[in-house]
């Protein structure tokens, strides 16, 4: 097992490494702020959200992630937003910290596009006590923790209307020009992701929600997630995800031996009262690690700017 987990940890931080970097969220659906800084203040309040999410859980060395952020409106052509995370897996960790500014267009009575800039930077930690060597004079492993720090942007734009969003984003805009400078920070890859959803109603009390997002970094299998809500009461929401890989550009990096299938989402969240609300999602994964299941948590609150205040945009996404 452990074994297992120090070839993950050095696949990881290798430069040559072609995972998908960027955190994983399940629920990043209902606060796109983490994949999109043009997100920020499209909701019309101000929404604080808390994510705890653990991938494999059982496995050792098994990624962890936490996410805080904070997004609302500071007029009603601009919006502000903040987001924290924390990403370990093995002995790696990352932890960053973005700033994001939105400003949005009026493109019709009901429908606007929010354009968005983020800035910030990423602390990045590698533990070599925590792996295990073959060789114990390997000069390529660390001794002790070794760290550097990244000053990196995101951009993105969010089109929206009362039933329907549309939003395209790129994360590590500087990726592409920062190497790294040694063996034990991975080079970082630029993230290209786009989303869209919408709403139908199919009774007074019932509505339901298709969405889709595509990831893609060039560097390793296209990440396409297909989900479907359905909201009861404007409290109660239950869906699933499938999450699936597929190899649309031609990389020569990728081993022809990798799957297609990733993994299923089951998710849940609950209005509790009309400013707080719980989410919860399941992940099943589709391969070897099918008896590591993943948990999510989710936990958010809106404060609205002003008494009886309708939002331009309901919580729908």
């Amino acid at each position: 097992m452990k074994t297992l987990l120090n070839i993950i940890a050095l696949v990881l931080i290798s430069v040559a490494g072609i995972a998908q970097q960027n955190a994983q969220f399940g629920q990043y659906i209902f606060n796109q702020l983490i994949i999109n800084p043009a997100y920020a203040g499209t909701k019309g309040e101000i929404n604080f959200q808390g994510i705890y999410s653990s991938q494999w859980t059982g496995l050792e060395g098994s990624p962890t992630t936490q996410s805080i952020s904070i997004e609302g409106p500071v007029s009603n052509s601009m919006g502000l937003g903040v987001h924290m995370i924390n990403d370990q897996i093995g002995a790696q960790a990352q932890r960053s910290l973005f700033g994001s500014y939105a400003y949005k267009l009026r493109l019709g009575q009901n429908i606007r596009l929010s354009l968005g800039i983020s800035a910030g930077a990423s602390y990045f930690l590698l533990d070599g006590s925590k792996l295990l060597m073959q060789n114990e004079i390997d000069p390529a492993i660390p001794i002790n923790q070794v760290n550097t720090y990244r000053f990196d942007s995101k951009v993105g734009a969010f089109l929206y209307g009362k039933k329907f969003y549309a939003g395209f984003s790129v994360s590590d805009l500087t990726a592409n020009t920062l190497s790294s400078q040694d063996l034990l920070v991975t080079g970082q890859a630029s993230h290209y992701y786009i989303t869209s959803g919408y709403i139908i109603k199919l009774s007074p009390s019932l509505r339901f929600k298709p969405s889709f997002m595509i990831k893609e970094d060039f560097k390793a299998p296209t990440n396409i997630d297909l989900s479907g809500f359905l909201l009861y009461n404007n409290r109660f929401w239950l869906g699933a995800s499938v999450r699936t890989g597929a190899r649309i550009f031609n990389t020569k990096e990728l081993d022809n031996s990798l799957k297609n299938r990733d993994a299923l989402l089951f998710m849940t969240e609950i209005n509790i009262t009309d400013n707080f609300r719980i989410g919860y999602a399941y992940t099943l994964t589709l391969s070897s690690l099918k008896d590591y299941p993943g948990h999510e948590v989710l936990l958010g609150y809106y404060i609205s700017k002003k008494a009886k205040t309708k939002m331009f945009t309901p919580r729908y996404f």
